[in-house]
């Protein structure tokens, strides 16, 4: 890979995309109206795994440190497939609207978690409290209206404001409230499977905290990190899989190339 410039990797990366996409489609789904896009159903995640490693740290467009995009890649190559599924698509949940169950014990034994939100800011709402996690930081996001007794409730006593919060706690403290539990126990629960990083929270708090632009960052479905967003994406993979379809396609010449380095993802030594 170090042969090859990030853009021809992403547009490698993009082409293989539309290959199996249209070799589904032109093979499996002859039924279906010419101008549908058509998933195969255990590929539906396909193209959105594809964008998270696009717009992750190691392929990302834009300035990053050289270092850091090294590190990325390291880890993405040694990275098991349930570590690297969450690390392209983070695990967010909500906590400021749980059930009175969520985070504990059902009848069969279970913790019983709250549902994921789509990693999406138009999914964020208003006086929200989040938890993101994708394997190798675990923020807790919280947005500048929320309200001061959800943070009574979550910090203790006398943290009614944003700005009261301890900006370098990694835990949250252990209280009697019922919501307090329910977050402990969520984030127990994550650490026994989020892969071989120990969970340490870092706040995130709307307008004040600089953890805020890798909140931002890990809304993958949202257009950032000079990308497209999974909308603008899809509809890319779709015009491409109907010139292939057509046969009006054009590859780059360097594509097989350029992914003959990303077969092996977890080589022996680095």
């Amino acid at each position: 890979m170090t042969e090859r410039s990030l853009k021809d990797i992403r547009g490698a990366l993009s082409e293989k995309t539309v290959d199996i996409l249209a070799g589904y489609r032109k093979n499996f789904s002859g039924s279906h109206p010419p101008g549908q896009l058509v998933l195969p159903e255990n590929l539906k995640e396909l193209g959105m795994y594809t964008l998270g490693l696009l717009k992750s740290r190691a392929l990302k467009g834009g300035p990053e440190p050289s270092d850091r995009r090294t590190y990325d890649m390291r880890m993405i190559k040694s990275m098991g497939a349930t570590e690297l599924s969450l690390y392209l698509y983070p695990r967010i949940i909500s906590i400021h609207n749980l059930n009175a169950e969520d985070g504990f014990a059902n009848a069969n034994g279970h913790l019983q978690m709250p549902p994921a939100t789509r990693a999406s800011f138009s999914r964020i709402e208003e006086g929200g409290a989040y938890i993101v996690d994708n394997g190798q930081v675990c923020l807790l996001w919280i947005h500048s209206q929320v309200s001061s007794n959800l943070l009574e409730d979550l910090f203790g006593e006398g943290r009614s404001t944003l700005a009261s919060l301890d900006p370098f706690m990694s835990a949250l403290p252990t209280l009697e409230t019922h919501l307090n539990a329910q977050v402990r126990n969520i984030l127990q629960y994550l650490s026994t499977i989020r892969g071989s990083k120990a969970l340490v929270i870092q706040l995130a708090r709307q307008g004040l905290d600089g953890a805020e632009y890798e909140f931002a960052r890990l809304l993958l479905e949202d257009r950032n990190n000079e990308a497209q967003s999974y909308v603008d994406w899809l509809v890319h993979v779709h015009r491409h899989i109907q010139l292939e379809l057509s046969g009006q396609r054009k590859k780059d010449d360097g594509e097989d190339s350029s992914l003959s380095n990303l077969t092996g993802m977890r080589p022996p030594y680095w």
